[in-house]
């Protein structure tokens, strides 16, 4: 803790406890903590005053799991939130050893989440090059550093700059995967089309598999 009792000392590691013993790691800068919204077992991180990001509900520290799984985009705009829903679809289920994280649209600022990572996966909305909506995709390794198929939005080339800043920092992820989906309708207003409702079970099944491969075993559904 931090002198003053109210959280711990600066530039240490705070968890979060969500789902059936998963959890979310955040790099807690200046010993300030900031409530976190909890959804369906994904913690999501909140902004303090330096526009940094924290975790409430503060259990011991401990380092971050070695494999984050991240899903960004934005719910407000329809199927854009769709990588938001698929992590918190996978959450749902205990997946021990992996630190799960709402993403949003936070960026450029993920690098922090990223770094010293053996293994990162990411459930995003993705180019509509890779086919007709509601197909998905398994993007790998440099294909996503380099943004092969990501999206022009701001948080989908966040995503890449944050890679690169990691690569730059000496400290990227050594493996990385995305599972994406083509959107169907990307316009103002909450959730998800009914196309993509129906295909994020099949997004958190191409998750697990690229899990297993890592070595990770992912419950499935019931």
């Amino acid at each position: 803790m931090g002198p003053d009792g109210g959280g711990p000392a600066a530039g240490v590691t705070a968890t979060s406890q969500v789902a059936d013993g998963v959890t979310a790691t955040f790099r807690v800068p200046g010993g300030k903590t900031a409530p976190t919204r909890v959804a369906g077992g994904v913690t999501v991180p909140s902004r303090v005053a330096d526009g940094s990001s924290a975790a409430a509900g503060v259990s011991e520290p401990r380092t971050a799991a070695p494999v984050l799984v991240l899903g960004i985009g934005n719910e407000l705009l329809g199927d854009d939130g769709v990588g938001v829903v698929a992590a918190r679809r996978l959450a749902g289920r205990p997946v021990p050893g992996v630190d799960i994280l709402d993403g949003g649209t936070l960026g450029l600022m993920l690098m922090p989440y990223i770094a010293d990572r053996q293994a990162v996966l990411v459930f995003d909305a993705v180019s509509g090059a890779h086919g007709t909506p509601g197909e998905i995709v398994v993007i790998r390794d440099s294909d996503v550093r380099r943004g092969h198929g990501v999206r022009a939005t701001a948080h989908d080339i966040g995503l890449v700059d944050a890679l690169s800043a990691a690569e730059l920092a000496g400290c990227p992820p050594a493996r990385i995967a995305l599972v994406g989906i083509v959107p169907s309708s990307v316009t103002e207003r909450w959730g998800l089309s009914l196309l993509l409702e129906s295909r994020v079970d099949a997004m958190v099944d191409a998750a697990r598999v690229i899990l297993g491969e890592w070595g990770i075993e992912a419950m499935g559904g019931a």
